[in-house]
């Protein structure tokens, strides 16, 4: 039962927390043992860790395991100039970085003149001047770094731990006391009769020559002048087992416990905070360690926990879901107020955690301060906020934000405006009418105008007359946003504005419309993730950009505006886009909600410095072959042409929860330009082609960019492509190309006397063929011409005889003509002899049979033509003139003339296309 009554009051302790940040690493993220038994940081910052797996380096980016040779775990680590001193099961030693950046061990077991004792473990290192003392449960082993002995201390019991206060070593001895070792003397400081067997487990330098002495189970003492005196601590538990200690310069103590977490008390401020798992992995601390940037480094039962204590932030985790997403805040006077999804919650200054305030559960959209008096929007209406309890004064439809108009309250609502008048609480608020759109975003310019943002319509900008219940006009200003959520309209420096993702406009009353060119915006220069901007009563603008918040502030000696940047990663300030809010909760401090509860910071902020960026390694490969480390210190790395594969890891020793490093890098002759910046240390090029390079390598962080860092190589070209193997080469081309000469010259020679040989052939083939074409067309022209001849003797013999027949019956008829009738007989036989028709068919028939077919095909191609036409293409074709064919038909030549150009007609001939040729086709 008391047990549960401990987790109960330390889960609400731990519920109320505001808490530096703190970095939890698993065992899997350092892939190392879980148990860390001491930390050391080097001079380059680096952290060393005492693992039960072995020695374990982090650089801020890579995490690096080193077993000592028997693989034993590592108790003790100690971190001096350019070595790191270990102790292990059954010896001790010292790591040194070689050329290539790896660690290697020489152990120091061997140099001294007693037998290391069976099982013996060292359990803590000390450093005094020139020597190294490492601390086992029997002995004292001091290490002369400068002649490299080895000498012995031995106790009559266990020593329980080994401390350096100033030029002193002390070491207790159970049930004997605390001893000191002052210029090579031993003493005894405090006997164990005053101890009275309490393990120290811290001792430190305090005020005036006094020493802090930590017990594990019986509180704190402090040691003057060799006296044993209680320590009175309020809040100190003498009910918890703590383990280990460490007295912080500013005079913070912190404690490890098993079992009960991390204690961090403030002996000047008496402040304390406890920090126990879930926010640790384990409550069971081994090592604590101060780092040079004030971090606090605890080694626990599992894991490692980093505490970023001069950090300046705080941060609110809400673990448990008590509290839900936080909308909103205010801080008034003594009373800090939250404003959840779950309700409205309150703390005080001196409560340990936040309580609900009754009858406020749901959602709580806002908390403005009117007139004096504290209102929270709520989705069931309004409610009067005093101290710690709320009156619910109105029941009605969801308020978004409540702003002073006039003598009463302007309340933005999910279906438009209402005013109420101060005083008059008893009566329900009265809505505005001719407005009925969500009223989420409110600026009252003055009492007869609103502002009104709305996501998704844009900006309205409302005349209010007098008595506050009526809209009587207003104008829209659209907006070009696709965002959705995220549109805010606000008033800066006696300026009316809206912001959205992209830009920010400002209102030009003289051109009643919103310019997109203003000095706000034009400072803006980081990417954001909404539109929504807060205009805090301090006059500073925020916004909430990538991978900050964003303000900006009234410089007051000049009169301008300047931009600064809280680094936030978006992580712990995430909640619903266009939620986003921050709020003033004491001079120049914040307050950020998100859905994992809340962070705190002041401004301005104060950070480290930035430590350098340095190469720790690299490696290079050849395909399909593992890495191989090369020597970090060169001018040059020359690599051959198969080994192009290469790795740099690099990184800067910032160990910050908020703040990362991030990198760029390029290599000179290679790479197009310098890379995106990347959160890991690590950059791989592969098949690189063979050159000389520079790789090149900045970080950033806190958004200031550091020194580069490079590493000069080159890569060999391939052995086909050196200057031998070129000279080889162009012995060999000259060699082929004279072999080819040969070849090639002897081969054309033969082709040329082939070419020359067919061509002649073909020549002579050519001339016969020419040759018998020629006698072709001239037996084709005899052919012609002996058919065309053979038409005319045809022709004319039918003449003649037909003539001869005529002329031979003329002479019969006179001959035996008598008389009158006879004679006219005789003309008759004339006449039928000259009769066209008779002619024309025995002209006919003479023609076809001495140019076949011609009739028949003039025909076919013209049936339009009559036989008389036919006659004319006859004698046409005969190539007789208009003369010759007149008596032919028994006509003039005029009528031949004119029965030659009606036959062109039906013949559809061209005016330039002759007739007789045309005939003479066929």
């Amino acid at each position: 039962m008391r047990l549960l009554a401990l987790f109960f009051f330390f889960s609400l302790s731990l519920f109320a927390q505001e808490l530096p940040p703190i970095t939890n690493f698993d065992p899997s993220a350092y892939n190392a043992g879980n148990q860390n038994w001491m930390i050391s940081q080097s001079p380059n910052n680096h952290i060393y860790v005492a693992n039960n797996l072995g020695l374990l380096s982090y650089n801020g980016e890579h995490w690096h395991l080193h077993k000592v040779p028997d693989a034993s775990a590592v108790r003790s680590v100690l971190a001096q100039e350019e070595k790191i001193y270990t102790g292990s099961y059954m010896d001790f030693g010292f790591w040194e970085h070689n050329r290539k950046g790896e660690l290697t061990y020489t152990s120091l077991t061997n140099l001294s003149n007693e037998e290391i004792l069976d099982g013996e473990q060292f359990w803590h290192i000390e450093a005094l001047e020139e020597y190294i003392i490492f601390q086992s449960l029997r002995r004292l082993y001091s290490y002369n770094k400068e002649t490299n002995e080895l000498s012995t201390i031995t106790a009559g019991n266990i020593i329980s731990n080994l401390f350096k206060v100033g030029n002193k070593l002390y070491y207790q001895v159970a049930e004997d006391g605390l001893y000191a070792i002052d210029n090579g003397v031993i003493e005894r400081v405090i006997p164990n009769s005053e101890i009275k067997d309490s393990p120290i487990v811290g001792l430190f330098p305090f005020d005036n020559d006094e020493m802090l002495a930590v017990t594990r189970d019986d509180g704190l003492f402090i040691i003057k002048q060799n006296t044993w005196q209680r320590f009175q601590l309020e809040n100190y538990s003498l009910d918890e087992s703590i383990f280990t200690a460490k007295l912080l310069a500013d005079k913070t103590l912190v404690l490890g416990t098993i079992g009960s977490g991390l204690h961090v008390y403030n002996l000047e401020t008496l402040e304390s905070y406890r920090v126990l798992q879930p926010v640790i992995n384990n409550n069971t601390v081994l090592s604590v360690m101060e780092d040079k940037a004030g971090n606090i480094w605890g080694g626990l039962d599992s894991g490692l926990v980093l505490i970023n204590r001069k950090s300046p932030f705080r941060l609110f985790t809400d673990i448990y879901g008590k509290l839900g997403t936080v909308y909103c805040s205010y801080q008034l006077e003594d009373h800090l107020y939250l404003g959840t999804n779950q309700g409205l919650y309150v703390k005080t200054a001196d409560s340990t955690s936040y309580k609900l305030i009754s009858g406020t559960s749901g959602q709580v959209w806002s908390i403005n301060k009117v007139n004096g008096k504290l209102y929270a929007g709520h989705d069931r209406g309004v409610y009067a906020i005093d101290g710690n309890s709320a009156e619910h004064i109105f029941d009605g439809p969801g308020v978004w934000e409540i702003k002073a108009i006039k003598d009463g309250l302007l309340q933005g609502h999910y279906d438009g405006l209402s005013f109420w008048k101060e005083g008059e609480f008893e009566n329900d608020p009265e809505y505005l009418e001719n407005f009925d759109l969500s009223s989420r975003n409110l600026v009252v310019e003055n009492d007869s105008v609103i502002w009104v943002g709305h996501d998704h319509k844009g900006i309205f900008k409302l005349k209010i007359n007098e008595s506050v219940n009526k809209v009587e006009g207003f104008q829209n200003y659209r907006v070009s946003y696709q965002g959705g959520m995220g549109l805010k309209v606000f008033r800066f420096n006696d300026s009316i504005y809206y912001s959205t993702e992209d830009e920010i406009y400002k209102y030009d009353p003289s051109k009643d419309e919103f310019v997109q060119k203003n000095n706000l915006n034009n400072l803006i220069e980081e990417p954001r993730i909404t539109g929504i901007s807060k205009v805090l009563p301090d006059n500073t603008w925020w916004s909430f950009g990538r991978e900050n918040l964003i303000y900006v502030t009234q410089d007051a000696f000049q009169e301008r505006l300047s931009v600064k940047t809280a680094a936030i990663p978006i992580e712990y300030r995430s909640i619903a886009k266009g939620f986003e809010n921050i709020s003033l909760v004491g001079e120049r401090e914040y307050l950020v909600g998100s859905n994992k509860g809340y962070t705190v910071f002041s401004t301005p902020l104060g950070f480290p410095g930035m430590e350098p960026l340095s190469i720790n390694k690299v490696s290079t490969a050849a395909l399909e072959e593992n890495f191989k480390n090369q020597t970090l210190e060169l001018e040059l790395l020359e690599l051959p042409n198969s080994e192009n594969n290469i790795n740099f890891e690099f990184s800067i020793p910032a160990f910050s929860k908020l703040a990362k490093p991030v990198y760029s890098y390029r290599i000179k002759g290679f790479s197009a330009g310098w890379s995106e910046w990347q959160s890991q240390g690590l950059a791989n090029f592969e098949n690189m082609p063979s050159g000389d390079y520079v790789f090149e390598v900045r970080g950033k962080y806190n958004n200031k960019i550091s020194d580069t860092a490079s590493y000069a190589f080159s890569i060999t070209l391939p052995w086909y492509a050196t200057t031998a193997a070129i000279i080889i080469y162009i012995l060999l081309f000259s060699l082929l190309i004279f072999i080819l000469h040969k070849i090639y010259t002897g081969y054309y020679r033969k082709q040329r006397n082939r070419l020359m040989e067919r061509n002649r052939k073909k020549i002579e083939i050519k001339q016969l063929e020419s040759q018998q074409e020629i006698i072709t067309l001239q037996n084709q022209k005899l052919e012609s011409d002996m058919a065309s001849k053979n038409r005319e003797l045809a022709a004319s013999t039918m003449n003649l005889i037909k003539k001869n027949e005529f002329l031979n019956e003329l002479k019969k008829r006179i001959s035996s003509a008598n008389k009158e009738e006879d004679i006219q007989k005789v003309i008759s036989v004339i006449n039928k002899n000259i009769a066209e028709e008779d002619n024309w068919k025995f002209f006919k028939e003479a023609f076809d049979n001495a140019d076949k077919d011609f009739l028949q095909s003039v025909k076919e191609a013209h049936p339009n033509l009559t036989s008389n036409d036919l006659k004319l293409c006859a004698y046409l074709r005969l190539n007789l003139s208009s003369k010759e064919i007149a008596p032919l038909l028994n006509i003039s030549v005029r009528s031949v003339e004119i029965k030659r150009y009606r036959l062109r007609k039906k013949m559809e001939l061209d005016h330039d296309q002759g007739l007789v040729e045309y005939i003479l086709q066929f």
